[in-house]
């Protein structure tokens, strides 16, 4: 009889069909034996349902796949995926990536090796044009386990974790502290979970080495959402807005008053530059100015100044909202 912990894997997927094949073959390939695989099809118009029906019913593993009547997001999907999960386990990979052959057993035995709530490894870039790879491995200077809190700073002051799919969570835990994707936001989604679990993880694990494959092509996801001007600006603004309720949830609830700090003079002054220069790349004048009078909105560039050693960049951009907010906005708008 198998006792080892069950595992879910959840995979959105819309209009995958040249990749899903390849996605959950490197997901039924695992050397880990008790492995459910959740494929989310989120309302596809192409062969993405036929492609994933028929790879699963062939592999030998545990599935579900579930089929969104409405086209809603990866991050609809995502949750679809936490909620129909069964695993004690879960991880996320995306329809069009792939993962090492061990990746679910190295991140599993970090998360039961010292009771961690998260775990994670490296990635790789992989170009389907021909590029050398690009290896990404964790460069933390530190022992196992760290605290949630540690990680959480390296994080904010540089990206020394990868993308969210280089981890695994804690079923119990996410469900605990009810975390899910922001349903609607086309970008920055991920990071915005991704910081928000590790706000709230006691410990964390992780290893250098690389365990996820981001394929690089001309169909992938990301290439797709920015095929137009009016795309990049939608995700531009979806992003702001995941930057908002991130600092919002880290100062409510900041492990140390050191996130606290970050949340409230970095991550929230960014989030507010970033509001500058959509209403200056709008070329909404009247926005603009309303924003240059909103007393709250200058409080909140004024904190700049405390963390003008870790990013003079973003205070430099505060001084010029604040003292030439006319140049800021020709320098912004759309050309």
């Amino acid at each position: 009889m198998n006792n080892s912990p069950l595992v879910s894997a959840v995979v959105p997927a819309f209009n995958s069909e040249a990749r899903i094949a390849s996605a959950l073959r490197s997901i039924i390939a695992q050397d880990y034996e008790n492995l459910e695989i959740i494929c989310v099809n989120d309302a596809s118009t192409d062969e993405t349902l036929k492609n994933a029906e028929e790879v699963l019913k062939n592999s030998g593993r545990k599935f579900k796949i579930i089929n969104h009547e409405k086209n809603s997001g990866v991050s609809a999907s995502r949750n679809t995926g936490i909620k129909n999960a069964s695993g004690e386990y879960i991880f996320f990979c995306d329809g069009d990536d792939l993962i090492n052959k061990n990746f679910v057993t190295a991140l599993l035995e970090l998360i039961k090796k010292y009771d961690c709530d998260i775990s994670f490894g490296g990635m790789v870039d992989y170009f389907e044009d021909g590029r050398p790879e690009k290896f990404w491995p964790v460069n933390i200077n530190s022992k196992n386990p760290m605290t949630g809190s540690k990680v959480l700073e390296l994080r904010i002051n540089s990206p020394v974790v990868p993308t969210v799919c280089a981890m695994m969570f804690r079923k119990k835990f996410l469900d605990e502290f009810n975390l899910y994707f922001s349903v609607g936001c086309t970008a920055s989604e991920d990071i915005e979970f991704q910081m928000k679990t590790l706000c709230r993880a006691k410990k964390i694990s992780f290893t250098s080495e690389c365990l996820y494959i981001y394929v690089h092509g001309p169909e992938m996801g990301s290439v797709r959402d920015n095929d137009t001007a009016e795309k990049k600006l939608r995700r531009y603004i979806d992003s702001t807005d995941a930057h908002y309720r991130t600092a919002e949830y880290l100062s409510v609830h900041a492990p140390t008053e050191k996130i606290k700090f970050l949340a409230e003079n970095m991550i929230m002054p960014e989030a507010v530059i970033r509001r500058f220069t959509i209403a200056a790349m709008k070329t909404d004048k009247d926005a603009y100015k309303s924003l240059c009078c909103d007393k709250i909105l200058r409080e909140i560039l004024f904190r700049t100044r405390k963390i003008f050693f870790k990013k003079p960049e973003v205070f430099f951009k505060a001084l010029m909202i604040l003292f030439a907010p006319g140049l800021y906005f020709l320098m912004r708008r759309k050309k």
